[in-house]
């Protein structure tokens, strides 16, 4: 065995880490909302959504995406915990549709022929169609998928050679839980067990491992894959950390099975099934254990579902209420995230305006995010003024915060624009709360006052207030997103036009001598600062809703 049949191994298996990354990475970037749209439409049950999961991950290949949208969906009371670990346990079944690829394509073909022609037409398109986005993701899907077998060659023909320097039968004695562990190592360590399945099923076809020993390291790379999961969970919210406990309980509970019945489960695929190639039996083996997995945890769901909502139950709350079931590896369930975010934010800030001119109306409702403002912002109408305006700051400067982290991170433009149009929503509807906040002693002090025309135009600025948030939230509660903007830029011109009107009322009091100076500046300054704050929450609600790209 020499160095350079070691450093092929290496360099095929670093060629197919590759080709998965390229081929992830543009499934990620065509999946838009249509694999979401298809898991929020067909997971109301717990059979429909391991259906779904098993679906989109086998078409997405990567069951890591799959989990990442099922977060966001968790986060933002999309889906149940039942239903969530549902779609979980069907991602592990489409999680070896992969090995089934690999398995039927990868030995079973000629590899020359499928991988040339992938990587020569893949890189062509990548340089030619740039600029297309359609096409570029499938060249980067083709390019991926090529360089996937190209790795995979080149750890067979190592293969080939180790198997013919080297003998590996002292070292196949040792106890099977010896490789069980094994491939538990290398899957924490590589991060994927596409890897460690794919580096024994070469070692299989070159008959330098028997089944058994085989299969004890593919279950230690099912294993593998919880410590990813940990990771990611490690610091995030309960909801993440949830999912990442119930898919790991999944995976130790089929892993031990698996395990403990290796003989009699090779003994029923190769003599009831009469699947007798060693490379399927490997394959069908890992298949059979997730199947089996999730027919016998389909029976306790609920109970499942019941008992991990009642771990790491949470004191602390954070001003966040979505932002932290987004994932930069799914670019578009940030994008979503941040809509909700925004839209709760402009909805509290709306409140915050009009309690401050001591506004409370009945037609506050109809709005998605009335009911998490109630059982999570309402108590807050009894907090001082100040108080609540530190708390919009604080949320502002979490979002803000999140913002600045992943946006070095993105790629996809569409997605970047409508963030950056979010964010100067977020940015508008706060600098609206802050002329609201600033003008609160002025409005206090004329609320108060025993001069009949600062009472007046107290009640004048109430009056026109009311009327303004009125129009503007029927913009905001409309479901469709562009529904309403042609009313939001009506509503800006109103605005001005009361501003306006208000300007005149004052120069015509302040002929009149019912005015003094200070008060004159002081209403100057008030009809300024509201003109300016109700302009702002507008254009927040404007971009809010403007989904143009």
């Amino acid at each position: 065995m020499s160095a350079t049949d070691i450093w092929m191994l290496i360099a095929g298996l670093g060629l197919f880490l590759y080709g998965m990354f390229h081929l992830e990475d543009s499934m990620k970037q065509m999946e838009g909302r249509s694999f979401k749209l298809f898991l929020q439409k067909n997971t109301k049950n717990k059979f429909k959504a391991i259906l779904s999961g098993t679906i989109v991950t086998g078409v997405l290949q990567s069951s890591s995406i799959v989990n990442l949208m099922v977060l966001s969906f968790v986060g933002a009371g999309i889906l149940s915990m039942r239903n969530a670990i549902a779609v979980v346990l069907g991602a592990n079944i489409g999680g070896t549709f992969n090995s089934w690829l690999v398995a039927l394509l990868g030995f079973k073909v000629e590899l020359n022929n499928v991988t040339l022609p992938l990587i020569g037409i893949g890189g062509i398109c990548l340089i030619v169609f740039k600029q297309k986005k359609t096409i570029y993701q499938i060249a980067l899907f083709c390019m991926g998928l090529g360089m996937l077998f190209l790795g995979l060659q080149l750890m067979k023909q190592s293969m080939d050679a180790m198997m013919t320097q080297f003998d590996f039968t002292p070292y196949l004695s040792y106890p099977r839980i010896i490789f069980l562990l094994l491939g538990f190592i290398i899957t924490s360590i590589v991060q994927t067990s596409s890897a460690t399945v794919v580096v024994v099923l070469t070692a299989l076809y070159a008959h330098v491992i028997p089944i058994e020993t085989a299969i004890s390291v593919v279950l230690g790379a099912e294993l593998g894959t919880t410590v990813k999961l940990i990771l990611g969970a490690i610091g995030g919210n309960s909801a993440k950390k949830r999912v990442a406990l119930g898919n790991s309980l999944f995976n130790i509970l089929t892993s031990a099975a698996g395990f403990i019945f290796i003989d009699p489960i090779i003994q029923l695929i190769t003599q009831t099934f009469l699947i007798k190639d060693p490379i399927l039996v490997l394959v069908a083996f890992q298949t059979f254990i997730n199947l089996a997995g999730v027919i016998l945890i389909y029976f306790f769901l609920n109970k499942y579902g019941n008992f991990l909502e009642n771990q790491f139950k949470e004191d602390k709350k954070t001003a966040l209420q979505f932002l932290q079931n987004a994932s930069v590896e799914v670019p578009s369930t940030i994008t979503d995230m941040l809509n909700k975010e925004v839209g709760l934010y402009i909805e509290r800030v709306i409140r915050f305006n009009l309690t401050s001119f001591h506004i409370k109306p009945n037609w506050l409702i109809n709005s998605e995010f009335e009911f998490i403002y109630q059982s999570q912002y309402a108590k807050n109408d009894s907090i001082e003024l100040p108080e609540q305006y530190q708390q919009l700051k604080e949320s502002e400067g979490e979002i803000l915060t999140y913002y600045s982290k992943v946006m070095s991170q993105m790629k996809q433009s569409d997605e970047i624009v409508r963030i950056n149009k979010l964010i100067e929503a977020l940015r508008n509807a706060m600098y609206s709360a802050k002329g609201m906040k600033d003008v609160y002693q002025d409005k206090t002090e004329f609320s108060n006052s025993i001069n009949e025309v600062k009472y007046e135009m107290y009640h004048q600025f109430q009056s026109e207030l009311s009327e303004f948030y009125k129009l503007l939230y029927v913009s905001f509660t409309k479901k469709e997103m562009n529904n309403g903007l042609e009313s939001i830029s009506s509503l800006l011109e109103k605005n001005k036009t009361d501003f306006d009107e208000r300007i005149n009322h004052i120069y015509f009091h302040a002929g009149q001598n019912m005015l003094k100076e200070k008060d004159i500046a002081t209403l100057f300054n008030l009809n300024r600062e509201l003109y300016s704050s109700c302009k702002a929450i507008a254009l927040a609600v404007k971009d809010y809703k403007d989904k143009s790209i």
